[in-house]
């Protein structure tokens, strides 16, 4: 059902003019300056009058239910006219002809869609008679009270969307660092073989994104993208957020979601952390926001939104939800440092108090390879908060320690994996995952059935083998071809798993699993979790196992160590052993790759050496193979930067105070290089006195 507000206006008013001096006072009831009062909507429209209109109006709702008509206000010169439309009566807008057929003597002004709320309110305080009724008929009689507020945080609003061109829609996608599922769906929205109007709607959506903002400003895109395509009955949004135990219960609930009919419902998908993964409230809210999905999907659009490493995704509480319709899933984008901080500065010029220069809010971005919004909004936040104090409320103002330097990286995941050294194994599982992912894709675009298969890792090797590495990287890859939603990486090890005492491993394990969620987690010497002591670590092993099939579609589990002492851990835990898709060795590098490495890193660096600096690294380095666990990548890390302290203690001492030149600065040569452990020593002479 939508709602309307008319405002209609007496086509005489100007003959009161000469008989009142303001405007205003003409809108008062019973307002005059003389003792006989002129003809009016007031004089012509008496309380009687419009009581009885309206109780005609609710006949004849009772006896068609296309609509119900109400006048709330009558003033000297102005009318307001309430009105509630059935779906199936909104072609040709007949109403609008009724309106102007019981008033002749008015013009239509204005018209404006309300919210439920707007439409409660005001015929709330009608005096006019059949409000009270109209509403019970209606079912929107649900209001919060301070003695029975509502179980979830309610808002209601209707935007005045303007319609946007496609290339418009995709530039505002790339000022938003828009993920590859939001630009696709873009595309589809568009089609041109898509009729422009509206029938219904055959697909709905779960916005996933990192943070409730990042997450708004990609519906919010969606939402103006379907408006401007004729695929949207009313913009009216009626929001639902902050979900609190017992909700399912609240038949305020059901009718909430009943009276949104028409417009568009947003569900945050989080509730208060004490419900508990596997928590019967979360499943029966689920279930019951089902079964309305399901018996409104046609001419209501519902946005489910999941706050990564917040929400509840427990397959079998989401798949009431998932199941009872067409849900295309779009994931919060990333970018670079730079497609980051052209988003950070927008942000910060909506701020509503007056800051004359916003640079200093690139300070309160992580250094990282590339960028998720969330990782935006939440340097938006800290400076915001910061600015509070600098901007608003000098007197807190203080020295902040919040300092993080910022590395201006711009390569892209796969491409820098692709460059590493080596690692052909780890190359080709993420090509095999990309294009199982595209074939996914395709089949669901079918109606295919496309239950996924596990992706859990094993990742085998010595120290320095670039095993976190290539982990941090596959998070982003994935998240990229949104195989993964958030990219998140979170890398532990036995220390943040186990618990002190009984009943704590769990718990530890799942929070990780959680903070996880929609990226990897990363556990380094898993075969640490076994041991001969009498602790909790086989507690943690098992409720890893447990949760690597409850979270099988939304967190990548990879498991990092020793060969030798990873193989052991597999053949203790088959379990463990049976839910691995992908085993991936880490060789040691050889003295070519160590060589490769060198140069991928000084040229990071912008550094360069000498040809017989190369030389005597390779010697370095064919040496150093002999040597069990020499440390491979590592070893040539801690190489180089030693070779740059030596570089720079070599050029201040020849330079002799004169200026330095960026080659000079830029330059290493074989004496700046030493194998490491063999520092030359000072020999001190034995003598003797006469």
């Amino acid at each position: 059902m939508l709602f309307y507000a008319y405002e209609l206006r007496w086509k005489r008013y100007e003959s009161l003019s000469g008989f009142v001096g303001r405007e205003e006072d003409l809108r008062r009831p019973g307002y005059s300056s003389f003792s006989e009062r002129p003809e009016s909507l007031y004089s012509l429209y008496n309380d009687s009058k419009i009581s009885s209109m309206n109780e005609e109006f609710y006949g004849d709702f009772l006896k068609d239910g296309k609509y119900v008509i109400n006048v709330t206000r009558r003033m000297d010169i102005e009318m307001d006219v309430y009105v509630a439309v059935r779906l199936d009566s909104l072609r040709g807008e007949h109403w609008e002809a009724e309106i102007l057929e019981k008033f002749p003597d008015c013009d239509i002004l204005k018209k404006t869609e309300l919210t439920v709320e707007d439409y409660r309110n005001e015929l709330g305080m009608n005096r006019f008679g059949s409000s009270s009724r109209v509403m019970d008929r209606l079912n929107v009689k649900y209001q919060s009270s301070w003695a029975d507020p509502l179980p979830f945080k309610l808002e209601e609003f209707v935007p005045d969307y303007r319609k946007k061109s496609l290339s418009r829609c995709k530039k505002r996608a790339d000022e938003i660092l828009g993920s590859k599922s939001l630009y696709e769906e873009i595309d589809r929205i568009y089609d041109k073989e898509n009729r422009k109007e509206y029938f219904g709607h055959p697909v709905h959506y779960l916005v996933s994104a990192g943070e409730w903002e990042a997450a708004r400003d990609i519906f919010e895109l969606l939402l103006e993208a379907l408006y401007s395509n004729g695929r949207l009955l009313s913009t009216r949004q009626v929001v639902i957020r902050n979900v609190k135990k017992g909700t399912y219960r609240d038949e305020r609930y059901r009718k909430v979601l009943e009276a949104a009919e028409g417009g568009v419902v947003i569900i945050e998908m989080k509730t208060e952390d004490d419900l508990g993964r596997f928590a019967t409230d979360f499943h029966e809210f689920t279930k019951l926001t089902g079964k309305l999905l399901e018996q409104n999907k046609k001419d209501t659009l519902f946005i489910f939104v999941e706050i990564m490493g917040k929400s509840f995704q427990g397959s079998d509480a989401m798949n009431n939800i998932l199941n009872k319709a067409d849900v295309i899933q779009v994931t919060e984008g990333s970018g670079t440092y730079e497609e980051a901080k052209n988003y950070l500065m927008a942000l910060t010029k909506k701020v509503d108090f007056e800051v004359s220069d916003c640079s200093d809010a690139v300070r309160y971005l992580p250094e990282a390879e590339t960028y998720t919004v969330t990782d935006i909004f939440n340097a938006y936040n800290a400076w915001y908060g910061s600015g509070l104090k600098t901007h608003v409320y000098k007197a807190y103002k203080t020295e902040t320690t919040f300092k993080i330097a910022l590395t201006k990286k711009e390569s892209k995941p796969y491409e820098e994996l692709q460059s590493m050294i080596g690692l052909t194994k780890a190359k080709e599982v993420i090509d095999q995952i990309i294009s199982a992912s595209k074939v996914v894709r395709a089949r669901e675009r079918m109606g295919l059935n496309v239950e996924g298969a596990s992706l859990h890792m094993l990742f085998s090797g010595n120290p320095g083998t670039a095993k976190t590495s290539v982990a941090r990287l596959i998070a982003q890859i994935l998240k990229d071809e949104d195989v993964l939603k958030s990219g998140k990486f979170v890398e532990c090890g036995r220390q943040d798993l186990v618990g002190k005492y009984v009943g704590w491993t769990a718990k530890i394990v799942e929070d990780k699993f959680r903070e996880a969620q929609g990226g990897v987690l990363f556990i380094d010497e898993a075969y640490s979790l076994v041991d001969d002591s009498n602790t909790y670590g086989a507690e943690a092993i098992n409720t890893i196992i447990q949760l690597m099939e409850n979270y099988r579609n939304e967190v990548i589990v990879i498991f990092a160590g020793y060969t030798e002492k990873m193989k052991i851990f597999l053949e203790q835990n088959e379990g463990l052993k049976s839910r691995i898709a992908f085993h991936m060795d880490f060789p040691d590098y050889d003295a070519d790759e160590l060589l490769g490495i060198l140069r991928l890193m000084a040229k990071k660096r912008e550094y360069t050496l000498t040809e017989d600096a190369y030389s005597a690294c390779k010697d370095y380095f064919q040496a150093a193979l002999t040597e069990e666990n020499f440390g491979n990548g590592r070893y040539v890390r801690n190489l180089l930067e030693q070779a740059i302290l030596r570089q720079s203690e070599r050029i201040i001492k020849e330079s002799a105070d004169r200026e330095l030149g960026k080659e000079e600065l830029c330059l290493l040569k074989k004496e700046d290089f030493r194998p490491l452990g063999q520092e030359p020593k000072t020999m001190r002479r034995m003598g003797f006195s006469a």
